[in-house]
């Protein structure tokens, strides 16, 4: 069905943030949880304790399951793997030399995120002043 190897580096690295959501879930379902386990006996700190890795198993092994046994999760998967090998990435070498791709793109994007912060910021005002003084200079609203 797929040859081997194919789409793995998309499949693991999706496992990985599913078990790291796991992890986080389970360690905040232990932690923050209503019935903390602060001041409790010991017994209820381990069953909150096994509650949270019953957690982390369980949405580890769906994450598991979703990216190498399901196979519409797994075609998405090696399809975007095999598009991402497709993009033309934007050179960055040498490091911090201002003539590569990548420093190009990003002066552009900090000149339009200023262009357009300045844009709303003038749109900001003038709502302000027709909300404030209305169209033909009345005080409106105090």
């Amino acid at each position: 069905m797929y040859k081997a190897g194919q789409g793995m580096p998309s499949r693991i690295g999706t496992m990985l943030v599913g078990v790291l959501i796991a992890a986080y879930t389970s360690y905040s379902w232990f932690r923050w949880h209503p019935f903390s386990p602060v001041g409790r006996s010991t017994s209820a700190f381990s069953v909150d304790l096994g509650i949270a890795l019953v957690l982390l198993v369980g949405v580890a092994l769906f994450f598991a399951w979703l990216c190498f046994r399901s196979p519409k999760s797994a075609d998405y998967l090696i399809d975007m793997d095999d598009e991402l090998r497709k993009v033309v990435w934007p050179s960055v070498m040498p490091l911090f030399d201002p003539k590569t791709e990548a420093w190009g793109s990003t002066y552009v994007v900090i000149v339009c995120a200023i262009l357009f912060t300045i844009f709303i910021w003038l749109v900001d005002l003038i709502l302000q002043y027709v909300i404030t003084y209305g169209l033909f200079g009345k005080i409106l609203f105090a």
